[in-house]
């Protein structure tokens, strides 16, 4: 039986390919040689990110600034540090299942006593692990806003709280429009809420924290219908980085409160795949069209700003 004949193999190489090749890992073992294992930051960053939002440095090149701002990843609720000088202030604790990580994150980042601690509004996922946190720490002072009688939470939450603090041998410090705070070489201002609400989202304390030429804007939940009566009144909520009210819900964050603040930087506080779908598709275009970058705790992890008043940088987990 004559054998049969093997067809010659006619594929041409692709040396444009070969030779791409060739030079990346020609560039991997160079990296690999002069930086050990950790070659990892000399690549840009491959994960998926939506457009418009932005991935910075690692938290692990933080250096020391004279002000760090912590936006803490407790998935959907808010938990922000502000440490400043010797100062630690912090607004809001997660929920209920937050506090140990919160707790544990605050160690982490060298903290022993806590100047203040800012309840923003009283629902689960601000305040709910902040009775945990004022058992762990010397706390100077706890700092709420003033809820209209008839909407007064009965939780189990609420009076966690409330009773952390009355344990401590603390009085609760009922914030106002108005009110300043010297801390830490910089200023907390509460500008709102400027009105009585029926809704426990519009209560939420609005406090921006200023740092020579640096601001930084806290919203709580305010929803639009507040955002208003806050422009309406004049108060200047102009501000350097914006941390995006109520985790990019398409009730708070408009048009024109966006214009008035005029950030430089946003930052969403928000849970991986959250049953709200969180943030909205509306915020989300609303703030890649200011051509801002936009930072994510659900994507970014950890956030730290970092400021000497003048300038910022911002560090990210993931």
């Amino acid at each position: 039986m004559a054998k049969k004949r093997r067809k010659k193999n006619t594929k041409k190489i692709n040396w444009p390919v070969v030779l791409a090749a060739a030079i990346l890992l020609s560039a991997f073992a160079f990296v690999t040689l002069f930086n050990g294992k950790d070659w990892s930051k000399w690549l840009p960053d491959l994960d998926f990110l939506p457009s418009g939002t932005f991935s910075g440095p690692s938290l692990d090149e933080v250096p020391d600034a004279a002000v760090q701002v912590h936006y803490i990843d407790v998935g959907q609720g808010d938990s922000m540090l502000v440490q400043a000088g010797n100062s630690n202030i912090l607004i809001d604790a997660g929920e209920n299942d937050q506090g140990d990580e919160v707790v544990a994150y605050l160690k982490g980042a060298g903290v022993e006593t806590l100047d203040m601690v800012i309840g923003t509004h009283p629902h689960s996922d601000h305040i709910g692990g902040m009775d945990t946190v004022i058992d762990a720490f010397e706390v100077k002072q706890v700092i709420m806003g003033d809820i209209p009688q008839d909407i007064v939470p009965t939780t189990r939450t609420y009076t966690d709280v409330l009773e952390a603090v009355y344990n401590k041998g603390l009085t609760l410090t009922v914030a106002h429009a108005g009110d300043s705070y010297e801390i830490g070489g910089g200023t907390i201002q509460v500008l709102g809420p400027v009105k009585e609400y029926d809704d426990l989202n519009n209560t939420s304390l609005v406090m921006k924290f200023t740092y020579g030429d640096v601001s930084f804007l806290f919203t709580g939940d305010q929803e639009a219908d507040a955002e208003e009566d806050l422009l309406t009144s004049g108060t200047d909520v102009s501000a350097t980085v914006l941390k995006i009210g109520h985790h990019g819900s398409n009730t708070s964050t408009s048009d024109e409160f966006l214009e008035a603040v005029g950030a430089q930087c946003y930052v969403i506080e928000v849970g991986a795949q959250n049953s709200y779908n969180h943030p909205h598709q509306e915020t989300r275009d609303k703030l890649e069209r200011t051509g801002m970058p936009v930072y994510r705790t659900d994507l970014n992890g950890d956030i730290v700003v970092t400021t000497d008043g003048k300038t910022f940088h911002v560090y990210t987990s993931k």
